[in-house]
């Protein structure tokens, strides 16, 4: 793989406004991210965009679609852009849960009870980045952003952050 794509994070939901975990969950841009997503589109018209990758959680796919719009590339839903499932935690607020996704994260083989391994995230992210060729967006989650050196180099899986990136970030990636 050579080339340049770019890697896109969902921007702001409900669930970011009130500081709440989104997980499996599934909610809407909101007013403020779909304003933001229509930016982030425009700022895309006129670049090479061979076709856009997009997890399938709406506040991802919404995104997707307004780039896809401005640059007439093809939007494809990839099941492994999937966020990490995280059971019962998912739409709790993340000041309350963040010693169990701390602990969980340290220890990447073991599942979060009713959700999964940090670990089979991890692999997800790594079978689709092989998927990834020049002039091609994926739009996905912060912790896709976060986890990208790790997908690209390996390490200690337990280091690798999966919470605190930024909604609506765009960055240009190296493959």
């Amino acid at each position: 793989m050579a080339g340049k794509a770019w890697l896109v994070t969902h921007t702001e939901t409900q669930f970011d406004k009130e500081g709440r975990v989104h997980g499996h969950l599934d909610p809407p841009l909101s007013d403020g991210g779909e304003r933001h997503a229509d930016r982030i589109a425009k700022s895309f018209k006129g670049k090479s965009v061979s076709r856009i990758h997009t997890s399938p959680r709406k506040r991802a796919v919404a995104l997707a679609n307004k780039i896809g719009k401005v640059t007439g590339a093809k939007v494809q839903v990839d099941g492994d852009l999937e966020p990490w499932r995280l059971g019962s935690l998912s739409g709790a607020k993340t000041n309350s849960v963040r010693p169990v996704l701390d602990f969980f994260s340290r220890r990447p083989s073991r599942a979060i009870p009713g959700g999964e391994a940090k670990a089979e995230v991890l692999k997800r992210y790594q079978r689709f980045h092989k998927k990834i060729k020049h002039g091609d967006v994926v739009v996905g989650h912060s912790q896709h952003s976060l986890a990208l050196q790790h997908v690209q180099k390996g390490g200690d899986a337990s280091k690798v952050p999966m919470f605190g990136g930024k909604a609506g970030e765009v960055k240009e990636i190296n493959l």
